[in-house]
């Protein structure tokens, strides 16, 4: 019932909302994900067959849309941002993956020779026992560095050590990654 005298309040614009969002107002966030999470994940849906991904990808690009919400440009829908703030994410993540396949088919010389290339890659399990074997140091900087794409110069300033202590925890986590997949080494 609408009181007499009293304006219904119509719903914030997306560019209001983002302007909240930057601003600090978290509840913006709740309102922007009701409004677009839909469209963000059929985008998403369509543009991955993973399914788990996709709810990552989809809370992922809501929470860099926090954190660059001071950079939206104000157009009337914020759908098209989020898609394409989503599409930036999907697109690091396809570069980590790959950079994991390039470092895996590295080791493919430890397997025996196969038509299937894949085949010479360590299983998932091997290679996640081989990773809890490392060092804490090692196993984080490798996956930063070989996952996250991360610079050996940024990974120094992160872990605040020097360069020369990156590239050589980077050194010895491959070397000790390689012995740990050869053939009979996994317990």
């Amino acid at each position: 019932m609408i009181r007499r005298g009293v304006q219904p309040q119509l719903p914030a614009s997306d560019a209001e909302l983002m302007q909240r969002l930057a601003a600090g107002d978290i509840g913006a966030l709740g309102e922007l994900y009701d409004r677009h999470q839909h469209a963000v994940r059929r985008f998403l849906s369509r543009a991955t067959a993973d399914a788990e991904d996709v709810d990552d990808l989809v809370h992922g690009a809501f929470l860099t849309a926090v954190k660059s919400a001071g950079r939206y440009d104000g157009r009337e829908s914020a759908r098209p941002w989020l898609i394409g703030v989503a599409v930036q994410l999907l697109r690091r993540r396809r570069r980590s993956l790959g950079r994991w396949l390039e470092i895996l088919g590295s080791l493919k010389s430890l397997r025996p020779n196969s038509a299937d290339p894949r085949a010479a890659l360590p299983e998932r399990g091997e290679l996640e026992r081989a990773l809890s074997r490392l060092s804490e140091a090692k196993r984080l900087t490798i996956l930063l560095a070989e996952v996250e794409g991360w610079s050996c110069q940024e990974l120094a300033s992160f872990f605040e050590v020097p360069i020369g202590t990156v590239w050589t925890r980077l050194h010895a986590a491959r070397r000790e990654l390689r012995k740990a997949l050869e053939p009979g080494e996994l317990p």
